[in-house]
């Protein structure tokens, strides 16, 4: 369900979908606001508890940048951006080159998520082989990359396998290792425990302050 409210003066669109469950939850999500709810809860209460938590959720909007805007004309691409060049030869492709980002599809979103998802495995496997070979006691998992729309990672330690999300793509460096790194501390520790966190800081003494960082990104 579409909506709209108006906060300090300004209409912003709002969704809501109702669910089995037994509150609401709102969110932020790349800008807009997405509300999850019980339906017990009317409009009018939607509204009243959107209205009590404005000012962090203006923040959370205002906050938010693409990662890629075609209308702007520039790419993110590991913490940097670039001019964006579209050049459409029906081909799926990207390519970084000379300081510019250039596309070679009308399929833009889809061309992008071909490129990020092997630029993101390429360096996740590099870092991962050398984590482990600094600090983990461990064979190499699987590496696989897929489209999550609520978390950089998972490790599914049975299995021997770790999943990022193509999302990394966006991020400075030292935040990706961090997620690598976090991952990786699964294989000792599954669950997020004192014992993990202790783990993590002998490996990555600062993983506090990339995970600070990590927090204000857009996954």
């Amino acid at each position: 369900m579409e909506k709209t409210i108006e906060l300090n003066g300004q209409v912003y669109p709002y969704t809501v979908t109702y669910k089995n469950m037994k509150s609401m939850i709102i969110k932020v999500v790349k800008g807009q606001i997405v509300v999850s709810s019980a339906y017990a809860f009317t409009i009018p209460e939607i509204e009243a508890v959107i209205q009590k938590n404005k000012q962090k959720i203006l923040r959370g909007i205002r906050a938010y940048e693409p990662y890629i805007s075609v209308e702007e004309g520039y790419a993110t691409v590991y913490g940097q951006r670039y001019p964006l060049i579209i050049n459409d030869l029906h081909r799926l492709r990207c390519e970084l080159y000379q300081g510019r980002f250039y596309i070679y599809s009308s399929q833009i979103e889809k061309a992008f998520e071909a490129y990020a998802k092997k630029e993101v495995l390429r360096y996740t496997q590099g870092k991962v082989r050398e984590y482990l070979d600094l600090y983990f006691d461990h064979p190499m998992p699987k590496i696989v990359v897929k489209k999550y729309k609520g978390r950089w990672g998972s490790c599914y330690y049975t299995k021997n396998m770790v999943s990022f999300n193509l999302s990394l793509i966006y991020l400075d460096p030292q935040l990706i290792d961090y997620v690598v790194m976090h991952e990786l501390c699964h294989f000792i520790e599954a669950n997020h425990s004192p014992r993990f966190y202790y783990e993590l800081a002998k490996r990555m003494p600062d993983y506090a302050y990339r995970q600070e960082l990590l927090k204000g990104k857009n996954v």
